[in-house]
């Protein structure tokens, strides 16, 4: 079966998705829509089989669309996925899934109502790396997990439509969500500073809790003069350093304190608080990891899903309301001068 797709939107990630989409065998992108002409232009240049229109209404009216990708401004998702699923089109879209929880609530419980798959474009999730590092804290190979901190940082595109938080922090969201088995943070507390286009901050520092005690440090910023995309987990027993964009994307480091019981005066080791501490320094290890571009496999996965008709994606609807219901408590902590927010 082949699928028919159609694209909303070839600005900045579009020509990504565009290009995977198009080299899957079992799909056919029939319709490009963009506002611009250059854009436009772009795609008849590059992808004869593809038809542009600057009305996203041609798309949805036409009935040999199964489905529809949405590759627009963030502020633009709700509607248009929204549209598209009264539509009776399967839906894939960009991170955000929608700019609060009730309107992300009201995509997922379309789809459900329609059975049409929604998905949203977490790439992160089909990272080869971040499986593996998955696959690590789940055999129990670090040990318990203590705490995260992340940096997403680069002197990049500065927007004008979101701030650092909503453009940036949903990857690391998406992924500490995923370590997380699903599992929401009870509180976050996030901080924020606009230093080029006032009120929409360029930088965020943002800390999050969950019940069995694990934190998480997110900092994102448009505005440092690295580019930088690094995870680090430490754990009881060893710690990792994921870094994107390293050639060794995941090191995993045998390094902690040991907490070694010490005899007492009758030569036991009855006594818990009777104890030493060491340090532990062991091997370093770099994992061979078969990577290959995660948007293909977020391509395929999706695909998939609509083929197998009821197949949960990785990102679906549930998980990508979950990372919008963060994103949110977290800006209302920004506007609220680092105000903790229970979820």
């Amino acid at each position: 079966m082949t699928i028919t797709v159609a694209q909303l939107g070839c600005g900045y990630w579009g020509p990504n998705l565009l290009r995977n989409f198009s080299a899957q065998s079992d799909c056919w992108v029939k319709w490009l829509a963009d506002l611009s002409p250059q854009r436009r232009s772009y795609v008849e240049a590059n992808y004869p089989k593809t038809k542009t229109t600057p009305n996203w209404e041609d798309v949805l009216a036409d009935p040999e669309v199964d489905a529809v990708v949405v590759a627009t401004p963030a502020s633009t998702h709700y509607k248009l996925a929204k549209v598209a699923l009264e539509a009776g089109k399967h839906v894939l879209v960009e991170k955000p899934l929608a700019m609060c929880t009730s309107e992300a609530d009201e995509l997922v419980a379309l789809a459900e109502a329609t059975g049409r798959t929604l998905m949203v474009g977490h790439t992160f999730l089909y990272n080869a790396a971040v499986r593996h590092l998955k696959q690590l804290l789940d055999k129990g190979e670090l040990g318990e997990l203590y705490y995260i901190y992340s940096q997403r940082l680069n002197l990049g595109q500065v927007r004008s439509d979101v701030n650092a938080w909503w453009n940036l922090a949903p990857h690391d969201v998406s992924i500490l969500l995923y370590l997380m088995d699903g599992e929401l943070p009870v509180s976050i507390s996030a901080y924020g500073m606009d230093y080029i286009q006032p009120g929409i901050e360029d930088v965020v520092f943002a800390t999050l809790t969950w019940a069995n005690r694990v934190t998480a440090h997110i900092q994102v910023s448009w505005l440092d003069p690295g580019k930088v995309r690094k995870m680090t987990l430490v754990s009881s027993r060893k710690m990792l350093v994921y870094d994107d964009v390293s050639d060794d994307k995941v090191t995993i480091l045998d390094k902690g304190i040991d907490r070694i019981p010490k005899a007492g005066e009758s030569m036991d080791y009855d006594n818990f608080n009777n104890y030493q501490l060491f340090h532990r320094a062991g091997d370093i290890l770099l994992p061979k990891i078969n990577f290959q571009e995660p948007l293909k496999t977020e391509v395929a996965h999706f695909l998939d899903c609509i083929q197998l008709q009821g197949q949960i994606p990785l990102t679906g609807g549930k998980q990508g309301r979950d990372v919008v219901a963060i994103l949110e408590a977290g800006h209302l902590s920004i506007k609220n001068n680092g105000k903790p927010i229970t979820l």
